[in-house]
């Protein structure tokens, strides 16, 4: 079998792993493309040499321009995902303006490496804004991750 041919097939099987990654977070039905229509998201995949430097495997983010409403049901989904993590300095870095989630990194319980969940909102528009999702899988510490991903 042809090289070309082997690598195809390694990210054919390989991809629903990918979606896998998710599973068991709130977060999941975003992702899944269940709450925002894909049309309306870009999205980033990366996995393996390529984040070697940054101590991750997996990086998966999403960006996505939403209105008031679309924004509070993320924000609670990410806020879900992070109850009792939030209460703990090794556990979260957040920021919370007029009563909004605007920026955190969440440490999430390991599966086989240590996960995270970023997000970050910002008004882009009179009404809209730019919600940008990020899941991450590795061996960074939150600390690693406070030095690579500045917050806007």
């Amino acid at each position: 079998m042809p090289m070309k041919r082997i690598i195809v097939c390694f990210f054919i099987l390989s991809a629903p792993l990918w979606a896998l990654a998710q599973k068991g977070l709130h977060v999941e039905r975003v992702f899944d493309g269940g709450l925002i229509p894909r049309n309306r998201i870009e999205e980033t995949m990366v996995r393996g040499a390529a984040l070697k430097e940054y101590k991750l495997e997996l990086y998966r983010g999403m960006k996505m321009e939403v209105d008031s409403v679309e924004r509070q049901h993320i924000e609670t989904l990410v806020m879900n995902d992070g109850k009792g993590m939030m209460d703990r300095e090794d556990g979260a870095e957040y920021e919370m303006q007029n009563g909004h989630l605007t920026y955190c990194i969440l440490s999430l319980p390991a599966i086989r490496h240590k996960r995270y969940l970023c997000y970050q909102c910002y008004k882009s528009r009179p009404d809209a804004f730019t919600v940008t999702l990020v899941y991450l899988e590795g061996k960074a510490t939150l600390r690693d991750l406070r030095k690579t991903f500045r917050k806007k």
